[in-house]
């Protein structure tokens, strides 16, 4: 700081004067308009005294201005034409009968010339502190020799105190327009906060007993506006059943002085039915009085958020903390007077009770006050005061931080006047310091709100739509840098197909219109991927300025979500009329593209014969060529569902990459088809570059392969109806036949008519039998050996030997034991017409027996062919009948041989025709005979 020039007052008058002029300075009073309570009080002095001219005289350091004045035309004077000045030494009433006899006023130019004043009489106008700001005055043109009656003058130093009254409610109510604006200012970027994060507000009056609710709470709880609310009435009584004694207690644990105050919960409201409304996040705090040591509850207050989306979705919100942040305290500026010639400064008390700093410790010069500012901050103040003091300039403000007493340092807001000589010289500076430490520390707790938010925010220009402040989280959602954000218009991340209802929205909100809505829009990131967010969006008119605040929260996986929903939905109703394997694999290719944005997915059957599928692209005419994957065939048989983003990258998967190469695959999604045990199938999706699968996606291909699963069921159980349906009809022609061979075989042993008669009705009986066993396919089982004897008792004739049956005890399921009757009987039908029951001596051996084996067998490695299981094989050979030929043509029995029981229990029929007679060996696995459905 510069030194004040030698030439100043002496330090003791100068720092009196430096105080009485901060004194008046602090009324704000000076140079204001005319005011009818001033008016009134020199009207009634005048009154009073009996005199022509009464003044509210206010003496600065260089004039006097008057506040209120009757009978003098001038509005300021200076201090060579003051009277006034005489006064303010003294506390009494000054009173001079004859201003032109007195030696202090005989020279004063009022009183040589115009108005020619004589009397004066002036009480001073002192304040609380003691110090003499101006006086209330009375002018005669006469002089008073007699000067004031005691009752005149009693009444004008009345008059002067209430005029001394009147200025101090004007400075209090100064002070409280002040405060009021800042908590109002403060409330109302609190509430634009809240609404923009979609909160309510209660407040429990805890002495009252009331509770108050805003229309946000009562909505959460299903309230209407006008209903009147209670603790136990509304708020218990609209908790969910199994919420309301954990959240009972959580209040009252709150209310409790004694504790922390806090209240944090969750919990449901419901209807008066019962019905759930919302999931609702609550937070309040306790606020207490303590009066001699004794701590009261006075109010409880806190908001509500509805949580609903956030539970279904498993996604964490911040909840906002209070309803309004309390403002209680006075204004505690530091003030302080320069007297820049002494190097003196005069503090008030506030340096002690704001800063700590007892009088006695304090040295009253600039270099004290310099030393105590953080020495980050010195250099910059010092030369910022420096500038002003040397320049012309007359005031000065700095932000820095200041030294407690107790070597903490306070964020201080500090200004100051130049009171400056009629030659410009700098003679002392007045000022106060303020302390913004705890407004920076809530104004940091609302930006550590703000950053820390677990939702997208931006503040935002409304005219121009330029971005003014993002948090992080925005960032992350959009991908972008602050910098790309914050100082640009917000329209660049729409993407250009929804240009038109973002041009409307923003031509609401640039005329000006307040917004309060909740909206899905679409946004496109940095790196081009097009996002879905849900926007809490609010804007705020106060006079002319604009505000709105955007809080967005990326739904994007939500949104995927519900349209895999939907997508799974059409499927099963499209796959419920799908007539084959072929109309399912267009099905199933359409709907996942579409779902996942792929150009490459679909259903693919197993091709036994190249141990491959038929994926990737189609030829010309629609075909596939299947292609060999021995790599993913061995996994997909473990029951494996492959997720893999780079195929190039998994060293597994390396002997199929040729495969790949040629599909046009990169990144992979595959899930198996299996039908006992056994895989059939894949349904795949697959990119062209490498991408990263997320569960959501890999969920959904399996959740279409189910489906797929379901709707090839249903399709092989029609086959398999229309199969035994013909069979059915295959049996109605062949019963004649059947018939007569059974009469034949009977006939040709008979003795008499009476042994005829009795084999010829129970072979017939049994033959009825047998159908109802083929066509019933119902039971829990069977023993093997019993369906094979069952299906041929009706071609034992009684001779010995007809008929060998030779193998281990098992029990088959229903399934199996229908198709293996099936099968016996239609040979058993070709053997009593061309076979070995058609002549006499003729034999039929039934054999089989179980080994361990790999399955299947014509796998091409060992790996594909799985491990080692039961395996059964059965043998039908028939000896002693005519001479055998192989079939020119199959019909539909022999095709029921080869394919009903192998096709049933997944294994495989070879049928011989060896000269001397017909062998049919059957093989499969022992899971698949034994398989209970």
């Amino acid at each position: 700081m510069s030194r004040p020039p030698d030439d100043c007052p002496a330090s003791g008058e100068a720092g009196a004067e430096a105080e009485r002029l901060a004194a008046l300075a602090c009324y704000g009073i000076l140079d204001t308009p005319a005011e009818a309570a001033f008016d009134d009080a020199v009207a009634l002095a005048a009154q009073l005294c009996a005199t022509p001219t009464a003044l509210v005289s206010l003496v600065t350091g260089d004039r006097q201005w008057f506040k209120a004045r009757l009978g003098f035309a001038p509005g300021e004077t200076g201090l060579d034409r003051s009277v006034c000045v005489h006064a303010l030494a003294g506390r009494g009433l000054l009173v001079i009968p004859d201003l032109a006899a007195d030696p202090r006023t005989r020279t004063n130019p009022l009183v040589t010339a115009e108005p020619g004043i004589r009397f004066y009489a002036g009480a001073p106008l002192v304040t609380p502190e003691d110090r003499a700001i101006g006086t209330l005055c009375v002018l005669d043109t006469k002089p008073r020799p007699e000067g004031l009656s005691a009752a005149q003058g009693a009444g004008l130093e009345a008059l002067a105190r209430t005029v001394m009254t009147q200025l101090e409610l004007r400075r209090g109510i100064a002070a409280r327009k002040t405060e009021a604006a800042a908590l109002a200012d403060s409330e109302f970027r609190l509430r634009l906060a809240i609404e923009a994060a979609g909160a309510g507000i209660f407040d429990y009056d805890l002495v009252a007993g009331t509770l108050a609710w805003d229309g946000r709470t009562r909505a959460l709880f299903g309230v209407g506006p006008d209903e009147a609310v209670s603790y136990a009435g509304t708020f218990l009584a609209r908790l969910h059943p199994e919420d309301r004694a954990r959240t009972d207690a959580a209040v009252q644990a709150a209310l409790d002085p004694a504790g922390p105050g806090l209240f944090d919960a969750t919990y449901r409201t419901v209807t008066a039915d019962g019905t759930v409304i919302a999931w609702v996040a609550a937070r309040g705090t306790l606020v207490v009085e303590t009066d001699e040591g004794i701590k009261r509850a006075r109010r409880f207050v806190g908001t509500v958020r509805d949580v609903t989306a956030e539970r279904t979705a498993q996604v964490a919100v911040a909840a906002t903390e209070e309803r309004y942040r309390l403002v209680t305290r006075a204004t505690n500026d530091a003030i302080w007077d320069w007297d820049l010639a002494a190097d003196h400064v005069l503090w008030n008390e506030a340096l002690q009770a704001a800063y700590g700093w007892a009088p006695e410790t304090v040295e009253p010069t600039g270099r004290w006050w310099l030393d105590h500012i953080h020495a980050e901050d010195r250099p910059r103040v010092e030369a910022g005061i420096r500038r002003v003091i040397g320049g012309g300039g007359h005031d000065w403000h700095h932000e820095y931080r200041f030294c407690r007493a107790d070597g903490a340092y306070a964020d201080v807001l500090d200004r100051g006047s130049m009171v400056r000589g009629a030659d410009g010289r700098p003679l002392r500076m007045i000022g106060a310091m303020l302390d913004l430490t705890e407004r920076n520390r809530v104004a940091a707790q609302l930006r550590a709100v703000v950053e820390g938010a677990n939702i997208g925010i931006v503040q935002i220009d409304p005219r121009t739509m330029i971005a003014l402040e993002a948090n992080p989280k925005l960032c992350a959602i959009w991908g972008a840098e602050e910098s790309d954000i914050v100082g640009h218009s917000i329209a660049k991340w729409t993407p250009e197909a929804d240009a038109a209802e973002r041009g409307q929205l923003h031509r609401r909100l640039a005329a000006g219109e307040i917004v309060r809505e909740t909206l899905e829009k679409r946004y496109r990131r940095k790196d081009g991927r097009l996002i879905w967010g849900r926007v809490n969006l609010v804007s705020q008119a106060r006079g002319e300025a604009l505000q709105a605040t955007a809080m967005i929260e990326d739904i994007t996986a939500e949104k995927a979500t519900e349209a895999r929903q939907t997508a799974l939905i059409e499927l099963g109703d499209t796959l419920r009329d799908a007539a084959g394997p072929a109309e399912i694999r267009g099905i199933a290719a359409r709907i996942l593209r579409r779902s996942l944005d792929l150009s490459e997915a679909g259903y693919a059957a197993l091709d036994a014969t190249v141990g491959g599928f038929a994926i990737g692209r189609a030829r010309p005419d629609g075909t596939m060529s299947p292609a060999p994957f021995p790599a993913m065939l061995a996994r997909l048989r473990r029951g494996e569902i492959l997720a893999v983003p780079d195929l190039t990258a998994e060293p597994d998967l390396a002997p199929d990459a040729g495969g790949y190469a040629a599909a046009g695959a990169r990144a992979l999604i595959g899930v198996p088809l299996t039908r006992r045990g056994a895989l059939v199938g894949l349904v795949y999706a697959h990119a062209a570059e490498p991408r990263a699968w997320d569960a959501g996606e890999v969920d959904f291909v399996r959740e279409v392969a189910g489906r797929i699963s379901v709707a090839l069921a249903r399709i092989q159980a029609e086959e398999q109806q229309r199969f035994l349906n013909r069979e059915l009809s295959h049996r109605l022609k062949n019963t004649l036949t059947m018939a007569q061979a059974i009469a034949s075989q009977t006939l040709r042993n008979a003795t008499d008519i009476a042994s005829v008669k009795e084999a010829l009705v129970a072979r017939l009986v049994a033959l009825g039998k047998a159908h109802d066993i083929l066509l019933s396919g119902e039971g829990e089982g069977a023993a093997l050996e019993a369906v094979i004897a069952g299906a041929l008792t009706i071609h034992d004739d009684g001779e010995p030997g007809r008929i060998h049956l030779s193998g281990p005890d098992l029990e088959v399921g229903p399934k199996a034991a229908l198709s293996l009757a099936l099968m016996i009987h239609e040979l058993a039908t070709n053997a009593a017409k061309y076979g070995a029951f058609s002549v006499p001596g003729g034999r039929v051996g039934v054999n089989w027996h179980v080994a361990r084996a790999r399955w299947p067998e014509d796998a091409e490695d060992a790996e594909d062919a799985g491990e080692a299981e039961p395996v059964i094989t059965m043998t039908w050979a028939e000896t002693g009948g005519p001479p055998v030929a192989a079939p020119t043509r199959k019909g539909f029995g022999s095709r029921l041989i080869e394919r009903g029981f192998s096709g049933a229990v997944g294994g495989e029929t070879q049928m011989i025709y060896a000269r001397e007679g017909v062998t049919c060996r059957i093989r499969a696995p022992l899971k698949g005979l034994l398989e209970k459905e």
